[in-house]
């Protein structure tokens, strides 16, 4: 991802989560040496992203959002497998969901996650389900069928 990514960003995030960060927030993330930022392109357009944080072993996916016209075609799962690739040696990767997005869940359990916590009042109105993906060994590949 790249500054001049940020304003098709900032568009499905408005579009796609109820408290989208500012322009501001999205430009000290892609200045840390600590995340990883990458979007997905369809005919030289910005259709998703995600973002991502590496603690040891652990990835820690703190972002992630495809244009709600192109949903359910892959592009949220390539995404995260790119993620994934992109950062070898991973063994788990994490994220916080909104218990009310039955989709956001429903598709991170399609790929093998797996609510391993809660998080009180994480986004101020809601709590979070911590939700854990662990890999096979130190493959950087998400299982089989994901």
């Amino acid at each position: 991802m790249r500054p001049e990514d940020l304003p098709a960003v900032m568009e499905i995030d408005a579009l796609s989560l109820p408290t989208p960060w500012s322009e501001g927030v999205w430009r000290q993330e892609l200045k840390s040496p600590f995340g990883l930022y990458l979007v997905l392109e369809e005919e030289g357009r910005v259709r998703g992203q995600i973002g991502a944080r590496r603690a040891a072993d652990e990835l820690h996916v703190t972002t992630l959002a495809v244009h709600p016209r192109i949903r359910r075609r892959g592009y949220g799962r390539a995404l995260l497998q790119a993620a994934i690739s992109e950062e070898s040696g991973i063994r788990r990767v994490m994220l916080e969901v909104r218990p009310s997005n039955a989709a956001a869940r429903a598709f991170y359990a399609s790929l093998g996650f797996r609510s391993t916590g809660r998080r009180p009042r994480y986004y101020g109105d809601e709590d979070a389900l911590l939700m854990t993906l662990d890999l096979p060994g130190a493959a950087a590949s998400p299982p089989a069928g994901a």
